[in-house]
């Protein structure tokens, strides 16, 4: 049964029909057999003289006889000893073969000819010159080659519930699957509805409708396990593993299989066969531990009894060069480029310059999927899928060479990561993000793994600091923050690197809403770490968080001086962080409500600096402010264009950005007595999202503040909440005891940590 190939099929017809030579090229086990096997039977029946089929790897070895003396054999029907053409090998076997279909109207189908593919190339050469009517279709891992040859790549079988675009994975993957599964829910509540009305409906009938509706991969897991089942002598699904396609989770786990099968057709079949053994959820987790252990012993070709062997059968027809990359490319999680696998892969006899040349031939051979095409503007990235990546990684541990190249790896990704912060921090945040974007997996499997005493955790902490824009402007905070408190135990505690890392992890707890006792630890953690390391930054930006908290909790006073410190003391070009014009912007959203004419001298020194000219997300932030400064002071009109302009850098810095802070989220309604809510200002820790610069614009639209100042009075004290007795019990309490900058000199839980210069 052809499952989900239909316009494969279709366009394999009509090149057979426009052409005399197609070859269809696929990995492992991705279904070239089948496809072939179809397409010649319906082009056999418009050709007079027939099909001849010729396949090679199904337990016979391959170099026993000729390939000219394997087809003629099969014109013969298998007899052995027909005519004397076959009694040697190579030019006489092709000279007979040629005499023997010069007349002929027919079709020879070549399957699996890669283990003769240089002889398939010859033999064929010959059809083409000496017998006109005679088409070829053949099949394999490779092309053939040659000049006429028309060539149909087949990929993986469609997504999973509705069957809407190829199998993923990550965020687009799983949008798709939360897609089909209201799509399944749906066809679920119709299904019950038919049952109700239509009972005496078939078990079978039922099946085929649900197999249209679950997608090509799915139906046809759901197909074979009914197979399975009733080989197996189940009637019906047992209780503790149903699987039926019946229900919404169940499509949803199906899909999911069928996702981390990477739509693989064998892999998903022999998936299915193992079904009848274990629940959906069970097979699910198995998967994604491994996947090479799926296997079946009744298979009628031996390569396809295991997915292992079916990719070792490609494996072993690799040079040495090529086997050695693809063992080491395994330590790859996601696509990459030709200078991330020279880097990785050069060493041990194999030279950096001759990597490209065997990421070529194992595209040809199917091992590898190009991402991007070669010749395009854009570098070419590849990939493994995981079952070929499986593989690769037990020949690299029997080779004994897994510490080198996941070390290499992890290396190769800390120059990609430090690359990202220079581009971000030179002002280049879309090519930054995209790079990041680009290199994801990989810098996950790498922030992943477990350190060792070649990779000290101080390597992957510094990777992790160098993307701290991925983790608290794209909206990643708690991703960064998880991966910050794994990481931190096993550094040393009196290094720059992990003082930076301590606030950063500080920075991220706000930004994805942890307690304020989390994000004071951590902050008085770093700012020690800071003050011994001389990291004036550092020390800067742990008052900067610490401004951000208060302002948030309405101690303007409080805030305002931490602010102060960390504008004063963040040095122009320091870089692993937010610009001190993000401090001198925050400054002036804590001063505009009682200090107006201090907030719009702190806003000119945010524009000043050079980050707020070619930094578009520090330009951002400063808009925000202006505009926050201009409305509480009545200039709607000038407020509400700078509004808009900090809306379109937020939105231009990347899509992906999110508003983050202690609650969550930009958004909600503005506060009574003033024109922004100071729980949204909050959110100033991290990136100015969207929703906060639209409530902005709303509260611009609704009017003047409701008891705000004009332009040049001294208003709007009132409209804020200012310095109150709650001040003396800040969030901050774990930090050294040193003299706060507001609350009383009798509060004896002033523990914040002094600004520069009063030690």
């Amino acid at each position: 049964m052809l499952v989900g190939r239909a316009e494969e099929l279709g366009a394999l017809r009509r090149m057979l029909a426009q052409g005399r030579l197609v070859t269809v090229v696929g990995g492992a086990g991705i279904g070239k057999s089948l496809l072939a096997e179809h397409a010649a039977v319906a082009v056999g029946s418009a050709m007079p003289d027939g099909v001849v089929r010729v396949r090679w790897w199904d337990g016979v070895p391959a170099r026993r006889r000729s390939v000219a003396e394997t087809v003629l054999d099969a014109l013969d029907g298998g007899r052995e000893g027909v005519g004397g053409a076959r009694a040697g090998a190579g030019a006489v076997g092709v000279v007979g073969l040629i005499d023997r279909l010069r007349s002929r109207r027919m079709l020879v189908v070549l399957d699996d000819f890669d283990p003769v593919r240089g002889e398939c190339v010859r033999v064929v050469r010959a059809l083409l010159d000496g017998a006109p009517e005679v088409r070829v279709l053949a099949a394999g891992r490779h092309p053939l080659g040659l000049g006429e040859e028309a060539v149909l790549r087949l990929g993986p079988l469609g997504g999973g519930a509705g069957g809407a675009g190829p199998v993923g994975s990550g965020d687009a993957g799983r949008a798709e699957g939360a897609e089909n599964a209201d799509r399944a829910a749906h066809l679920d509540r119709a299904a019950g509805r038919g049952r109700t009305e239509h009972s005496e409906r078939s078990e079978a009938t039922e099946c085929t409708d649900r197999a249209v509706t679950a997608g090509p991969a799915a139906a046809l897991f759901l197909a074979r396990v009914r197979d399975a089942r009733r080989r197996a002598g189940h009637d019906a699904p047992p209780r503790d593993h149903p699987v039926s396609g019946e229900g919404v989770e169940e499509l949803r786990i199906v899909d999911d299989i069928c996702r981390r099968l990477e739509g693989i057709p064998l892999a998903i079949e022999l998936a299915a066969a193992q079904a009848v053994r274990y629940s959906l959820p069970q097979l699910a987790g198995m998967l994604e531990r491994a996947q090479g252990w799926l296997g079946v012993a009744d298979a009628p070709l031996r390569r396809h009894r295991s997915l292992r062997a079916a990719v070792g059968a490609g494996y072993a027809l690799c040079g040495s060069a090529e086997r050695t990359v693809w063992a080491r490319l395994s330590v790859f999680a996601g696509s990459f480029d030709e200078d991330a696998a020279a880097y990785v892969c050069a060493g041990g006899g194999l030279d950096a310059q001759d990597v490209p040349a065997s990421l070529a031939r194992l595209v040809l051979a199917s091992v590898l999927e190009p991402v991007r095409d070669p010749g395009g503007v854009l570098a070419p990235r590849y990939r493994m899928s995981a079952a070929v990546r499986g593989f690769g990684a037990e020949r690299l541990q029997s080779a004994g060479e897994t510490a080198a190249a996941v070390s290499r790896h992890l290396y190769w990704y800390s120059h990609v990561a430090s690359t990202a912060h220079h581009l971000w921090s030179s002002g280049l945040h879309e090519q930054a993000a995209a790079l990041v974007r680009d290199e994801e997996a990989d810098l996950r499997a790498a922030l992943a793994r477990e350190p060792s005493a070649t990779d000290p955790a101080s390597t992957t902490l510094a990777v992790a600091v160098d993307l701290w824009f991925w983790w608290a402007v794209c909206g990643h905070a708690e991703e960064g923050r998880a991966l910050l408190r794994r990481l931190l135990p096993l550094v040393r505690s009196d290094t720059r690197v992990c003082g930076q890392a301590l606030w950063l992890a500080g920075w991220l707890a706000v930004c994805a809403g942890s307690p304020a006792a989390e994000a004071a630890e951590l902050l008085g953690q770093a700012w020690r770490v800071a003050m011994f390391a001389g990291d004036d930054a550092t020390v800067g930006r742990v008052s900067h968080v610490l401004g951000a908290l208060a302002l948030a909790d309405g101690r303007t006073e409080r805030a305002i001086a931490h602010l102060r410190a960390a504008a004063d003391t963040i040095p122009v070009h320091a870089e692993h962080g937010p610009p001190v014009a993000v401090s001198w912007a925050l400054l002036a959203v804590a001063q505009a409500g009682v200090r107006p004419a201090e907030a719009w001298r702190s806003v000119r020194r945010a524009s000043a600096g050079p980050q707020a000219r070619h930094d578009v997300w520090t330009r951002s932030m400063t808009l925000y402010a202006q505009a926050f400064v201009d409305h509480l002071r009545g200039r709607r009109s000038r407020a509400w264009r700078r509004a808009h302009k900090a809306l379109a850098g937020a939105v231009g810095v990347a899509g992906a950005a999110a508003p983050c802070g202690p609650t969550g989220s930009g958004g909600g309604a503005p506060s009574e007595g003033g024109a922004a809510s100071e729980r949204t200002v909050a959110a100033m820790t991290g990136p100015p999202g969207a929703a906060l610069i639209h409530q902005l614009i709303d509260d611009i639209e609704s009017g003047p503040p409701a008891t705000g100042s004009q332009e040049g009075e001294p208003g709007g004290a009132s409209t804020r909440r200012t310095a109150n007795p709650s001040d003396a019990h800040p969030p901050d309490a774990h930090l050294p005891n040193a003299p706060a900058p507001d609350p009383p000199a009798t509060d004896p839980t002033a523990t914040d940590p002094p600004a520069p210069g009063t030690l």
